[in-house]
């Protein structure tokens, strides 16, 4: 097993694991069965059926959870939903960083700067760090690990960016596409979610609803509070990339990645959705796509002190883990993930053959595509390196719609299923 999470026989109604995260500590978790069961049977989606032919395991389905509008609440839902799924994302992670020159005290200093930061930035974000922590039986400083892994990971890169042995890293593929492109004349957004193949199986799909804000869906590592893609009911939709500069963790420390994509999609404008990426400094460099149902695309390249804004052309954008041709900003990924280039324009040009008449299979297919497999649009683990990747899931949006299609895995033997934001 890739964790250090054992599920042991026991009776029906519970279900026992043994949790070791390093020398720290040890946790013993105890889960009604029947309550487990009822939880995870929960479900607003169904599946798609794509013209495309699929291979594979088609029995992991994404889970879907409604987030109540008090902070704490939403925490302690995830941990008890997604449980198992935080141990297995906390025991890879926290694994990864010391085999690659942290240690756990380190790791844990770094958390809980963060911590003190985002108590003072953004009270109720940590009310639901505090909250997932309670009931996934986690130590604080882990979830806030998970939540800002980001701006750690990055930092150690940043540093490393020229040894070529650290293994190969994720990569992610997206795509916006303006209405007068699409068959059904709509704005719409896709994406591979590429990441560690130890964690497939650890993304959830949680649909928020508060008083003060949009209603939001949106696509979730389990442990955490921001997502990494979504859609909100005034049209907005996001998809990001990881980019590597040189000065990356240089900075001091400002709002993190995933919080800036929750006030992405808390937005109930277009600028304001913007503003939550270019109004202060950044720590790492991210880039991000948002759309808008009413016909309008934006892609914001940034890194800690810079930024670039780069439009559609012929209705279409596409983007990858590389800083584009053009811009000022030195850009290291492509170092360590040299498919990067070739997957941005590759998955361009697909769309662009059927300009009128996009539809969403023939953007899945496009997300299916496996030229220099395993470092593919469609990602399959190497099993040369010690770090394989794969793609995690692979999403497409309806923003006029308000709807969410994804995968649990590689959409090549994955099912799409289909989340709707107003159902």
């Amino acid at each position: 097993m890739p964790y250090a999470c054992e599920l042991m026989s026991v009776p029906s109604t519970s279900a026992t694991s043994s949790l070791s995260i390093g020398s720290l500590y040890t946790i013993r978790v105890t889960v009604q069965g029947s309550r487990l069961r009822s939880e995870l049977s929960r479900r607003s989606a169904h599946r798609v059926e794509a013209d495309i032919p699929m291979q594979g395991d088609l029995s992991m389905s994404l889970k879907l959870t409604v987030f109540t509008a008090i902070p704490r609440e939403r925490g302690q839902q995830q941990g008890e939903l997604m449980r198992s799924e935080i141990a297995a994302n906390a025991d890879f992670y926290l694994k990864r960083f010391c085999a690659n020159g942290t240690n756990l005290a380190q790791i844990q200093a770094e958390a809980t700067g963060w911590l003190r930061f985002l108590e003072d930035l953004r009270p109720d974000y940590v009310e639901e760090l505090r909250g997932i922590a309670d009931a996934a039986f986690m130590p604080l400083y882990t979830v806030v690990m998970l939540n800002v892994r980001h701006e750690i990971w990055l930092r150690l890169m940043a540093r490393r960016a020229a040894d070529l042995s650290y293994g190969i890293l994720d990569g992610c593929t997206s795509a916006g596409l303006m209405p007068e492109v699409t068959a059904q004349n709509t704005t719409m957004l896709a994406q591979t979610i590429d990441g560690q193949a130890a964690v497939r199986g650890t993304l959830f799909v949680g649909k928020v609803v508060t008083p003060a804000n949009p209603q939001w869906l949106g696509i979730f590592e389990a442990g955490c509070a921001g997502p990494i893609a979504g859609l909100n009911e005034a049209g907005i939709g996001l998809v990001c990339n990881s980019l590597v500069s040189p000065i990356d963790g240089s900075a001091l420390m400002t709002a993190p990645f995933k919080l800036r994509c929750r006030s992405i999609l808390q937005a109930p404008t277009f600028d304001r959705a913007i503003s939550a990426i270019i109004r202060a400094d950044r720590n790492i460099s991210m880039n991000y796509l948002i759309g808008h149902a009413d016909g309008e695309i934006i892609n914001i390249e940034s890194s800690p002190n810079d930024k670039r804004y780069i439009y559609p052309e012929d209705g279409v954008i596409s983007h990858a883990n590389h800083f584009e041709p053009g811009t000022r900003i030195p850009s290291e990924w492509e170092r360590f993930v040299p498919d990067s280039p070739f997957r941005s324009r590759r998955f361009g040009r697909h769309l662009r053959s059927r300009l009128g008449q996009v539809d969403v299979d023939h953007i899945l297919l496009g997300l299916k595509d496996h030229f220099s497999y395993p470092a593919s649009i469609c990602c399959h683990p190497n099993q040369d390196t010690q770090y394989p990747n794969s793609t995690l899931s692979a999403i497409i949006m309806d923003l006029s719609k308000r709807v969410l299609f994804a995968t649990d895995g590689p959409p090549c033997s994955a099912p799409l299923e289909r989340f709707d934001l107003w159902i």
